[in-house]
């Protein structure tokens, strides 16, 4: 028996991070917390898990994509800067299976100009759970999709950011960034912001720069996009992406 000082506290702080990734207590393997077995076989079984997705020759209908966004106290998190908000849907079909929002506390303050920006304060985030406490749960809404959303580099550079400082992992998943669906799908022109997608399909848009109004959004363009899909004959995964190559 380990009766060094703080053992079971790091214990229970190891169960915790294995859980936050979205297994199950079945799945924990027997062994010392924190070595590198430990470490190896996590990666190993996220690989694993994120492995399980539909393929190229899956019908766009049956495909579940996972709408995103998030609010950051800037846009450096190698700096430092944080999350505040994050929002997301799961469509199949053009139907909405599902939705997730939640504020989060950053640990940090909220520059006014973001607060300007999103109309959230810190606080409005005060009493909110830390990004550690809503892990598992965002985690588990994200799995067995595909991610999409406007400039999702910048939500996946957050989300890889806090995974890999944690976890020494990251999201594995493919996403699509909606702002080059609406180029290719549209033949238009460009799209440099939301707004400029969503002035195109006349969707209304209320409370831009908060994670669930814009999720909403974006929610709607991606069915939109889809309709334009079958019209264009783009049936499976393999043939939007060769369309939006």
């Amino acid at each position: 028996m380990n009766n060094q000082p703080g053992f079971d506290g790091n214990l229970k702080q190891f169960m915790n991070r294995l859980f936050n990734l979205g297994l199950k207590r079945g799945e924990v393997p027997p062994g010392s917390p924190g070595s590198f077995q430990h470490e190896a076989w996590i990666r190993r079984l996220l690989k694993e898990k994120a492995s399980r997705r539909a393929d190229l020759n899956t019908r766009l209908e049956d495909v579940l994509f996972i709408i995103l966004d998030t609010e950051t106290t800037g846009f450096r998190p190698e700096h430092g800067d944080q999350i505040f908000s994050v929002a997301a849907t799961r469509i199949k079909n053009r139907s909405i299976l599902g939705e997730f929002h939640s504020l989060i506390n950053p640990g940090i303050e909220i520059p006014k100009e973001i607060s300007l920006l999103t109309g959230i304060t810190t606080n409005d985030v005060k009493e909110a759970p830390p990004l550690d406490e809503k892990a598992e749960e965002i985690l588990d809404f994200l799995s067995g999709g595909i991610i999409i959303g406007y400039h999702i580099a910048h939500d996946y550079s957050f989300l890889n950011h806090y995974l890999w400082r944690r976890y020494r992992s990251s999201l594995k998943q493919p996403s699509l960034e909606l702002a080059l669906l609406m180029e290719r799908l549209t033949g238009s022109g460009t799209f440099p912001s939301l707004d400029s997608a969503a002035k195109y399909f006349n969707i209304p848009c209320h409370n831009r720069h908060q994670a669930d109004a814009d999720v909403k959004i974006m929610s709607s363009l991606w069915r939109n996009l889809l309709r334009l899909c079958i019209e264009k004959g783009i049936e499976t995964l393999e043939d939007l992406y060769i369309h939006i190559k």
